[in-house]
């Protein structure tokens, strides 16, 4: 066996395990994130919203402080009359530390329409809709670095492996 093939089965293993663990000890969340239902209101509170995501950061599943935790995301919504909101986010261990005056590169590109961001916001589970949203492709992605493209990948991976199990 050649040393590519030991470290690829390695990694792999390592990676299935971890997974594994994940879902074992962590619960899943339910319920809402944030206490808004549509694009509007959450333009008019942005800044509200972003101190009650905050407060309720550390009760979602750890995993999702690992992956959206160290990142600068740009998100695009399209309007139904066919402008465009955008929102800049930096995150740093899960929580927001700052909207729209970010200075850095971006790492993860978020893209979706009006409907669905009104559509997850006014979900009773607003976890759920959003993976819903991922898995219709009304939310699209692109991750700008290697390393988030990595980190996506892994979230994909445990909310299909979880999705059997809750």
């Amino acid at each position: 066996m050649e040393k590519n093939d030991l470290i690829l089965i390695s990694f792999t293993f390592i990676l299935i395990t971890l997974i594994l663990a994940m879902m074992i000890r962590v619960p899943a969340y339910t319920g809402r994130v944030v206490e808004v239902n549509n694009l509007d209101d959450a333009l008019n509170q942005i800044d509200e919203l972003k101190d009650e995501y905050n407060l309720k950061a550390n009760t979602f599943p750890s995993f999702i402080a690992r992956i959206f935790g160290n990142e600068v995301m740009h998100i695009e919504v399209t309007r139904r009359n066919g402008s465009v909101e955008n929102v800049d986010i930096k995150t740093i261990r899960g929580k927001v530390i700052d909207l729209n005056n970010i200075t850095e590169p971006y790492t993860l590109k978020i893209t979706t329409d009006e409907d669905t961001f009104d559509e997850v916001l006014g979900s009773e589970d607003q976890i759920k809709a959003f993976k819903r949203a991922l898995d219709t492709k009304k939310i699209k992605y692109e991750s700008l670095r290697f390393r988030t493209k990595m980190k996506m990948g892994t979230v994909r991976t445990v909310l299909a492996i979880r999705s059997f199990f809750w």
